[in-house]
Formats: structure tokens, sequence, C-alpha cells
């Protein structure tokens, strides 16, 4: 079987992320902190591409990374989410800021894009939730163009509660909220998540083959070539 975790037993980990779950989140991760670490992020990111590439986000949630994306006004940027309401919390956002981005309701294991669309994948705090994750891996694989990258920024499943707390403290979300997220972090959403060699077996399962992984804080960054 190709997946060594059946595509059932992964549902029952991961809930569907919509309406109000949608908004919550939402609302959690849109703090001025937050807007402002993806802001930078962005940068680094993309600091080797070539003006003009074409970028997707996977999974992009509430769509302020694309955003952030778009804000550089140096790429063509996309958007691909299965939940209907993140679709347009995400095209709110866009709007608000006055910045554009093609933002697409569909599924990462059966994407609605020609073969070699793009130059550039990125997937953020979304892989573990994927109930289909090789398949994604090849979707990925299958829209970069020849010589591009997808990279996976996701939770590693081996963080200790040090590093969440450390975490959580820099969301600056509030007391409340952010005891609900540290419970989250350190409960369900760890569980779901992979660590280092259990990402590489399954990237080598995948039509990439291979791929580099490097673990900072409470997170795993694996870098993707086609």
């Amino acid at each position: 079987m190709k997946n060594q975790e059946t595509t059932s037993e992964r549902r029952k980990l991961v809930p569907e992320m919509g309406g109000p779950v949608a908004r919550m989140y939402a609302r959690q991760r849109g703090t001025e902190p937050q807007l402002a670490a993806w802001r930078k992020q962005a940068a680094e990111l993309t600091a080797d591409l070539p003006d003009g590439a074409d970028l997707l986000e996977v999974a992009f949630g509430p769509g302020y990374f694309a955003v952030e994306l778009a804000r550089l006004g140096r790429f063509t940027v996309t958007g691909l989410d299965v939940a209907r309401t993140f679709v347009e919390l995400a095209n709110e956002h866009a709007a608000k800021e006055r910045l554009r981005v093609d933002f697409r309701q569909g599924d990462v294991a059966a994407m609605p894009f020609e073969a070699e669309s793009f130059d550039f994948v990125v997937c953020q705090a979304a892989f573990k939730n994927f109930t289909r994750p090789v398949d994604a891996l090849d979707e990925m694989h299958r829209v970069l163009r020849p010589g591009g990258i997808a990279v996976v920024q996701d939770m590693n499943t081996e963080a200790s509660a040090a590093e969440i707390d450390r975490e959580v403290d820099s969301m600056d979300v509030g007391r409340v909220a952010g005891f609900a997220i540290r419970h989250t972090l350190g409960g369900m959403l760890r569980r779901r998540a992979y660590s280092p060699e259990r990402f590489r077996l399954m990237v080598a399962q995948s039509a990439f083959g291979t791929c580099e992984v490097t673990t900072v804080g409470i997170g795993l960054e694996v870098t993707l070539r086609k």
C-alpha cells in the first residue's frame, strides 16, 4: 500500500476546518505580531526566486501568508484550500489590503492545475492535516516546473513542551487564547504531526524521492526539488 497510514485512519485524526472553526482560527492567527512575522518570512523564503515567478500556496487558511507574498510585488500568487470558508476569508483579506491573489477551492491531492504551472510551492502548518499525504506530495511535484522547489513548514511531533510555550508566547494572543492554543499544539496537533525521519520516509514514496529536513523550535521545514 502506498501510504503507511490509511486514508480512513488519517481522517479520524483530522477534523474538517470550515465555518465558525475557520473564522475562529483566522482571528487567532491574525494578530499584528504574527502578520509581521509572515511579512518577514515571505521576503526571506522567496529571496532567491526570480522576479515574475509563479507561486502556489496550498492550504492557505485565512490567506495571510499568500497576501504577504503578493505584497512583495515580484510574483504571481495563487492559493488552493479545501475549505470554502477560508477562500472567502482570504479573498476578504486580500481585498482589504488591495492585493491580488488567485484564491481557489480544491483538494491538494487532486489539484485543478496543469502540470508544470508553478516555480515554487509552499505549504505552511497544514501538511499534517492532509488525509492523503503522499498523493499531495505527488501533486506538488506534478504542478512544479523542472527545477522548481516545494517547501513544507509544519509542526515537529518531537517538539518539547518548553518549545511549545515559547512559540505560544511569541504569538501575543492573550492569556485565554494562549491557553487554548498551547493545549491544542501540545495535544492533537502534535499527535498528527510528523517527525523528520517519518517525513523522509514518506517523501521516499513520492515522486520527489528525496528531501532536505531542518528543525527549528516546534517546527520542521522540508525542502523538495524537482
